[in-house]
């Protein structure tokens, strides 16, 4: 099983030193959120923390997790992740997500699509994207997208393989149509939770294992050789805050996530069963991953 640590700005308020400072204690790979804000947590813009993590590490792997496709085009998405992959030697995941905030986009200024109208949007802009890393020129007419990168018009490529595309997906639809294009798929275990434009824990606390199992063979039915990860939201400790998120999850499945390091480990492992081989860790409590690291790694 691969473990990959999510940046935690409300933690660290340098991208690259906590990057280096998971590299020493032997994660397998890096991300960084696009995000303005969630809740009182502020957060720096998703390309140039993903660039600090780079060049400050050595053997991490540096995914975007995941950069929201409502912000901007996937033609700047695919030139941003061509320029990342120079930028880290080769090292870098493209990973792009349908967007799933609505507080921050409203605030900017920015239309927030109906739940349809994202995935649509979504599955048209991994189209383009897919394109654009292979061969750095794409045509495209759809409902959402008109691109024309073509003829003289093309992104730089400055390194001998684009990188690897990932997306992010929750629902029925969102797997079915994404799983095809990209080369991981990653199982969003609380996407009902987001659904509403928040984080709903009381919709948290009702994820079952068995909606996992089932998107993973949704998963597997639409491109049976794609490789699967998971995002978990991870709280271990035994603290205060830790207590009282697992308290909050009740006896659901995401539960099993929050509290003692080694008892979230052990359920960390067992997703393995589901043909997951990579688990996106963000913590919802400081000093979570440190924790982790003790026992998983």
């Amino acid at each position: 099983m691969e473990y990959f640590v999510n940046y935690s700005p409300s933690s660290y308020d340098n991208p690259g030193r906590w990057a280096a400072d998971k590299e020493t204690e032997g994660w397998h790979g890096v991300c960084a959120s696009d995000h303005f804000w969630v809740g009182d947590t502020l957060y720096p813009h998703v390309f140039v923390a993903a660039t600090e993590m780079a060049c400050a590490t050595e053997r991490l792997q540096i995914t975007t997790s995941f950069c929201n496709n409502l912000f901007r085009s996937p033609v700047e998405f695919a030139q941003a992740a061509l320029s990342l992959q120079v930028a880290a030697g080769g090292r870098f995941e493209a990973g792009l997500g349908a967007g799933w905030l609505e507080d921050e986009m409203v605030a900017a200024g920015q239309a927030y699509p109906d739940g349809p109208t994202r995935v649509s949007m979504y599955v048209e802009a991994l189209q383009i994207v897919r394109e654009l890393l292979t061969t750095q020129q794409c045509k495209f007419n759809g409902e959402h997208y008109q691109i024309d990168v073509t003829g003289p018009r093309r992104l730089a490529a400055a390194w001998d393989t684009p990188p690897p595309l990932i997306a992010a997906a929750g629902g029925p639809r969102s797997i079915r149509e994404s799983a095809p294009l990209v080369d991981r798929l990653e199982i969003k275990a609380s996407a009902r939770a987001t659904r509403p434009g928040s984080l709903d824990f009381s919709i948290m606390a009702s994820v079952t294992e068995e909606e996992l199992a089932t998107n993973a063979a949704r998963a597997r039915a639409a491109n049976p050789e794609v490789p699967l990860g998971v995002f978990i939201l991870v709280a271990a400790g035994d603290s205060p805050a830790v207590q009282g998120l697992k308290a909050s999850l009740g006896d659901g499945f995401l539960s099993r996530f929050m509290g003692a390091p080694a008892d979230v480990a052990e359920a960390l492992e067992r997703l393995s069963v589901h043909g997951i081989d990579r688990v996106q860790l963000t913590e919802l409590a400081p000093d979570s991953h440190s924790h982790l690291a003790e026992v998983l790694l």
